[in-house]
């Protein structure tokens, strides 16, 4: 043994030096400063390196405040870094260090930390970065592997209630090389946009009303009840229903290419650009991955962030939602492109507009009928199908009526009519962001009771989650003439 134990102790020795020399490395590598940016937006940052790895500083704070999270009102106690939701999206390179300096102001009620998904060791960080309210911690570890990352909040017997408070965000660690196809081809992007979804989960009083609470602490018992059902009240992009339409809608012009970064702290979702594909997409976020081609909608894990690569070819508004079109559409997980540029026959063109059905169509139509009426039946229905020619004579006399009314439109409000095929569509066919439906009389009522002139100018000008001209370029006579088309399908 006293022969071993100098062997022994010439082993730890030269152990500990190597660790102290790997420390000494990276204290001696260049510190770079960067300032964080509130989403969608992303700081500045090189695509492929240009230098060897370095020590990249970054501050992130903690804000806790109310929110309100749509557009009728309705607050939320939340938690967020740097006031945020999601928090802001780090951007380095594989082989660089991250150096975060966490701080929780002493204007907080609650204990905060990190937990990055991209780091290895101590619970992705969260044990070294505890803060007390009045306390700031600084972590730093290396980005040894490549792709997009969530970051979350996870203190000790609260990390549900943190992460769906509005405490996550995304990291990007690029290859040093930057993005390339699975060929190996470089990839670039012109426009890197950061969106953070959530499932909030807001208790409802005995009238069935959203609640609203002074503090946080008072939210907390109510939150984690209707947490554990594990039914959202909201699912919302960036914070809020329409926080990315209208004025805050993404812009992009045609030719451009833009990088989407779409993160899920705690729920799967599926992204999908109406109008729009992915050109490469990195379902899982890991870029030393090949990635997949012309993805029309892609699957992001709960507790991971995705990568879509696009380039725009049409002008005008597409809606990026959920396509689970339940939380699109009710519960609010949709946003807005907004694309400038020259329209491209040869990728879409209407051929002919809605008008009345062709005698020869609707000739066919009836022989179609009639051919599938002699078809045998997949299903018995013994006594519906007696009732059934009844029902329909009975449905074909009214239904003439309103047919005359409608047909004159197309020639009526013809360049109205186009018009919103061409921009207006994708928000008032789909009843996003609260825009009233073609035809809905119900959700055009308010509107109408406010008068015309006023609806002319909410088109003008924009209101809410509506841009300005519905983000057209179309001439004044037209645009009003669009919203005269829409307006004689409901009076």
């Amino acid at each position: 043994m006293k022969v071993l134990r100098p062997t022994l102790l010439a082993v730890m020795f030269a152990f500990m030096a190597g660790g102290l020399a790997k420390a000494e490395t990276a204290d001696q590598l260049e510190h770079v400063k960067v300032d964080l940016v509130a989403p969608p937006f992303v700081h500045a940052h090189e695509q492929k390196a240009t230098t060897g790895p370095k020590v990249v500083e970054f501050t992130m704070f903690i804000e806790e405040k109310k929110i309100v999270i749509d557009g009728k009102g309705t607050t939320m106690q939340a938690m967020t870094f740097n006031g945020s939701m999601p928090g802001p999206t780090f951007v380095v390179h594989e082989g660089d260090y991250v150096q975060l300096t966490l701080v929780n102001p002493a204007s907080n009620a609650m204990p905060h930390n990190v937990d990055f998904h991209s780091a290895t060791g101590a619970l992705g960080g969260a044990k070294l970065t505890d803060v007390q309210p009045g306390e700031q911690a600084t972590l730093r570890f290396k980005a040894d592997r490549s792709g997009v990352f969530v970051y979350h909040c996870a203190p000790e017997g609260m990390v549900p209630w943190h992460v769906v408070a509005g405490m996550s965000g995304t990291m990007m660690v690029l290859p040093r090389e930057g993005l390339k196809d699975p060929e190996g081809n470089e990839l670039h992007y012109d426009k890197v946009y950061s969106v953070g979804e959530f499932d909030l989960y807001i208790p409802k009083d005995e009238n069935g009303e959203y609640k609203d609470y002074a503090t946080l602490a008072d939210s907390y018992a109510d939150t984690v009840e209707v947490m554990r059902t594990l039914t959202p009240s909201h699912v919302v992009f960036n914070g809020k229903v329409g926080a990315l339409t209208g004025e805050h809608a993404l812009k992009a012009k045609v030719g451009e290419t833009v990088l989407i970064v779409h993160s899920q702290a705690n729920r799967d979702t599926r992204p999908h650009l109406i109008g729009g594909h992915g050109d490469w997409v990195w379902e899982t976020g890991k870029f030393a991955n090949p990635p997949e081609k012309n993805l029309e909608t892609w699957f992001v894990r709960g507790g991971s962030a995705g990568a879509a690569l696009y380039t725009f070819k049409q002008p005008g508004v597409y809606a990026y939602v959920n396509h689970n079109l339940i939380e699109a559409f009710e519960k609010g997980a949709a946003g807005h492109f907004v694309v400038e540029g020259k329209w491209n026959d040869d990728l879409m063109k209407q051929i002919k507009a809605p008008g009345p059905i062709d005698k020869d169509v609707a000739a066919a139509v009836e022989a179609s009928k009639l051919a599938a009426a002699k078809a045998p039946a997949l299903t018995a229905a013994p006594a519906a199908s007696k009732a059934a020619p009844a029902a329909k004579t009975a449905a074909a006399k009214p239904a003439a009526a309103p047919t005359k009314k409608l047909a004159a439109a197309p020639s009526t409000h013809q360049a109205g009519e186009k018009l919103y095929k061409s921009a207006c569509v994708a928000c008032h066919s789909t009843g996003v962001a609260n825009a009233p439906k073609l035809g809905d009389k119900a959700a055009w009522a308010p509107r109408l009771a406010e008068g015309e002139e006023q609806i002319m100018e909410i088109a003008f000008k924009g209101k809410g989650a509506m841009p300005p001209r519905g983000a057209s370029s179309a001439d004044d006579a037209t645009l009003k003439a669009a919203v005269e088309y829409m307006l004689s399908t409901v009076q």
